[in-house]
C-alpha cells in the first residue's frame, strides 16, 4: 500500500508525518524549533536549524512506513511563508532567517507607502514588514556587505526544497507572499522588482503548487532510509495547505487556522482585492484558484504566554494548563466586561497597524485569572470575526467555518468562535489540517487521486468531525463586546493619543 510523507515547517516546530493512501495519519514526529524574539522587534532563526532537524523527521517517517508496510510515494512539503534567508553561490546562509513576524522593516515599509496601491493591485498584498520583499530591500540598504555576497534571497520553503532536491525552486503560493509576484500572470513582476530593488536572478524558479519539483537526493535518502529519487512535491504555503486540508473549495465555506497567529481564509476563482487593501489575496494550493486571507498576527502565542506567566514554573505540567482552561470555562461569556486586544506584535487585518500594542481593558481588583484567560480567547475570536466580515464581502456569504490549529483543541475556544462568528464551526478529527493538506497535494501529484477535491472527499470517510452551533443567548453579549473592542482600538490608535503616551 502506498503512503505519503509530509513535512510541515511551522513557526515553532518542524513536523514530519506519515499518511496512508486513504489519508489516515499513521505517524507524526514533531521537533520544537522556535525563533528568537528580541525586544527591538527582531525575530530571527538560525537557518541551519531546519537542516539539522529535517533528516531526523524523515528518518522517523521512513521507520514508521516500514513498520506499517507502506511504500512511500512522495515527500510533500509545506512551510511558513514570507521569511527571508540570503544565501551565497554555494547555497550557504549568510544571515539568520528574518522571520515573518520581524518588525525591523517597519520604517522602510512606511517610507514606501506612496507605492502601496500599485503594489497591492499587482501582488494582492500591502507593503508590510510581514512580507518578503521589504526584508530583501532592508538587506540591500542596511547590510550591503551581505547583499554583495548574496546569490539568492530565499524563503524557508525554498531552503527545504533545496535541501531535499538540490534545486532552487518555489511555487506560486509561496511567491504570492513576497510582494513580487503578479497575481494575474503568476510570474515575477518587473515593476515590483524595480520598486523593491530586487534583481530577478536572486529569486527562485517558479512552479505551480502541487508540482513534483525533483527527486530526493541520494545522500539524504541514504541517511533517512527513504528511496533515492523519491518525488518531492511543493504542496503550497502552510495556510494554503491548511485551507485545502479543511476543504476550502468554494465560497460557501471559510477556514480559520489558529496557531501562533490566526488566519481567516476564503475561496475565490479569481484575484479578489479589497478597495481599502485590508485583506491579502494569494494563490491557492487548489489548482487555478485563489484565497482571500485576513490575518491576526498573534493569537495562540498569547494564550501560551499568559499560561506560562501565571503558572509559577509549572508550565511543563499539563495539569496546570488544564486548570487554566477550566478557570476560563468557569468565567461567564463576556468575561465580566474584560476585553483583550490581541495586538502583541502589531495589528493585522483589518487595520494593518504595526504600532498597535496588546491591551487588557476593564481590569479591576475583582478580575480573576479565569476571566483574563477567557478574555484572551474571546479577544482572538472577536478579531477573527472582523476578518470573517472582510472575507465575506469579497467571497460571498459563508455558511460554516472549518477550524484547525493548536487552540482548537479547546472545546471552549471552538464554542466561543461559533458564538462570536454566529456561524456553525466544524472541527475535523485530524487537527493537523496543514499536513493533511500536504497529503492531499501529494496524493494528486503522485496519481493516488485524480484531483485535490477527490482526495479530500475520499478521505472524509475516515475523518470524524465535531460541529459547534452558536448559542443564541450569547449573541447580544458578543455583539456588545465586538462593538467595545472596535471602539477601544479606535480610541487608542488616534494620533493625538499615541503622541501623548510616547
Amino acid at each position: 500500500m502506498k503512503g505519503i510523507v509530509t513535512v510541515d515547517i511551522g513557526t515553532t516546530s518542524l513536523r514530519g508525518a506519515l499518511y496512508d493512501a486513504d489519508g489516515r495519519l499513521i505517524h507524526m514526529e514533531a521537533r520544537e524549533n522556535a525563533p528568537g524574539h528580541f525586544s527591538d522587534g527582531r525575530v530571527e532563526q538560525d537557518a541551519s536549524s531546519w537542516q539539522r532537524l529535517l533528516p531526523g523527521a524523515l528518518k522517523s517517517c521512513a521507520r514508521a512506513a516500514a513498520a506499517a508496510h507502506l511504500d512511500p510515494a512522495c515527500v510533500s512539503v509545506t512551510a511558513q511563508r514570507s521569511s527571508v534567508i540570503p544565501v551565497d553561490g554555494d547555497g550557504n546562509p549568510l544571515h539568520p532567517a528574518i522571520m515573518w513576524q520581524d518588525r525591523r522593516t517597519a520604517d522602510l515599509a512606511r517610507a514606501m507607502g506612496g507605492c502601496e496601491t500599485r503594489v497591492y493591485r499587482a501582488s494582492g498584498l500591502k507593503i508590510s514588514p510581514v512580507f518578503s520583499a521589504i526584508k530583501m530591500a532592508w538587506f540591500r540598504r542596511e547590510r550591503p556587505d551581505i547583499w554583495k555576497r548574496t546569490r539568492r534571497m530565499i524563503g524557508i520553503q525554498d531552503w527545504a526544497l533545496h535541501l531535499l532536491t538540490g534545486r532552487w525552486i518555489t511555487d506560486h503560493s509561496f511567491a504570492s507572499r513576497t510582494n513580487l509576484l503578479n497575481l494575474e500572470s503568476r510570474q515575477w513582476d518587473a515593476e515590483l522588482l524595480r520598486l523593491f530593488g530586487v534583481p530577478p536572478e536572486m529569486l527562485c524558479e517558479l512552479t505551480a503548487p502541487g508540482s513534483v519539483v525533483g527527486g530526493l537526493l541520494p545522500g539524504l535518502a541514504d541517511e533517512t532510509g527513504l528511496p533515492r529519487g523519491l518525488p518531492v512535491v511543493s504542496a503550497g504555503g502552510d495556510q494554503q495547505c491548511a485551507a485545502l486540508g479543511l476543504g476550502l473549495f468554494s465560497g460557501e465555506r471559510a477556514v480559520a487556522n489558529t496557531g501562533t497567529g490566526s488566519y481567516l481564509i476564503g475561496h475565490s476563482d479569481r484575484p479578489a482585492l479589497d478597495d481599502r487593501m485590508r485583506t491579502a489575496c494569494n494563490v491557492s494550493a487548489v489548482p487555478d484558484a485563489y484565497i482571500v486571507e485576513a490575518a491576526v498576527l498573534t493569537s495562540g502565542m498569547i494564550y501560551r504566554w499568559f499560561s506560562e506567566l501565571g503558572l509559577d514554573g509549572e508550565n511543563a505540567d499539563e495539569r496546570a494548563f488544564s486548570r487554566l482552561n477550566a478557570e476560563a470555562a468557569a468565567a461567564p461569556p463576556g468575561a465580566n466586561g474584560l476585553i483583550l486586544l490581541p495586538h502583541f506584535r502589531g495589528c493585522g487585518a483589518p487595520y494593518w497597524d504595526p504600532a498597535a500594542k496588546g491591551v487588557f481593558y476593564d481590569l479591576t481588583l475583582g478580575s480573576t485569572r479565569g476571566e483574563m484567560a477567557r478574555a484572551i480567547l474571546e479577544g482572538i475570536a472577536i478579531e477573527m470575526k472582523e476578518s470573517l466580515e472582510l472575507v465575506e464581502a469579497l467571497c460571498g456569504r459563508v455558511a460554516s467555518v472549518s477550524v484547525s490549529g493548536g487552540l482548537t483543541r479547546s472545546e471552549l475556544f471552538n464554542q466561543i468562535q461559533s458564538d462570536v462568528f454566529d456561524r456553525a464551526v466544524i472541527r475535523f478529527g485530524n487537527a493537523e489540517a496543514t499536513s493533511f493538506g500536504a497529503w492531499i497535494a501529494g496524493a494528486a501529484a503522485c496519481g493516488i487521486d485524480a484531483s485535490h477535491a477527490r482526495a479530500f472527499a475520499r478521505a472524509q470517510d475516515s475523518r470524524a468531525s465535531v460541529a459547534y452551533r452558536p448559542d443564541p443567548a450569547n449573541r447580544p453579549v458578543y455583539e456588545r463586546q465586538c462593538r467595545r473592542a472596535r471602539a477601544l482600538y479606535q480610541a487608542l490608535s488616534a494620533p493625538e493619543f499615541r503622541e501623548k503616551i510616547k
